[in-house]
């Protein structure tokens, strides 16, 4: 599937994304464990079939949020029957994208949020980052990952400069198995 020029990974392909290798690979809870905290309300960008956003509702416990977020309505479908047999479907909400926008402006404020191979196939980052900076609380976390094997080093720091750019600094680089890093925090709110 193409968005704006850029391969996005199709809804038929979701086994791929939530396979138990991957949790091997990339345990959800330890990457974002650091940063989620029982009721905040949260966003996983680019979704897919819920690998992340699942571990999340289970994070952000009853009183919070995970806003599930991704282009394709197939994918959405997909957690909502995995996160329903998982009994945290009532912790997310599903919030479709359009090729050209996040569509956040509607949402509650988020605390968190994660973009996990997910940057490099947005048409505009620009756009992209300032839509993330406005949705997030002063204060706030997101984390940036991509995958190495996509996104060579020049790429990604430009990446990261954009995110600057739209107000975010940056907090540091987690390590985290095939992925370049940046955790990206908005400054707090003066006064």
């Amino acid at each position: 599937m193409e968005m704006g020029g850029h391969h996005v990974c199709p809804a038929s392909h979701a086994g791929l994304l939530d396979h138990p290798l991957r949790r091997l690979l990339h345990p959800p809870e330890r990457i974002l464990g650091p940063y989620i905290r029982p009721g905040d309300t949260v966003i996983d960008i680019g979704c897919g079939s819920g690998f992340f956003t699942r571990p999340m509702a289970r994070m952000v416990g009853d009183e919070g949020c995970v806003i599930a977020a991704d282009l394709q309505q197939g994918m959405l479908e997909r957690l909502r029957v995995r996160a329903g047999g998982e009994g945290v479907l009532g912790r997310i909400r599903l919030h479709r994208t359009s090729s050209d926008s996040l569509d956040l402006a509607a949402l509650p404020p988020v605390d968190f949020a994660l973009a996990f191979y997910v940057v490099h196939e947005v048409p505009d980052v620009r756009r992209f980052f300032r839509e993330v900076a406005a949705a997030l609380r002063p204060g706030g976390m997101m984390l940036v990952v991509e995958p190495v094997f996509h996104v060579g080093e020049g790429e990604f720091a430009e990446t990261v400069r954009t995110a600057q750019g739209a107000g975010f600094l940056l907090e540091g680089a987690p390590r985290i198995l095939f992925g370049r890093t940046a955790l990206l925090r908005l400054p707090h709110a003066e006064g």
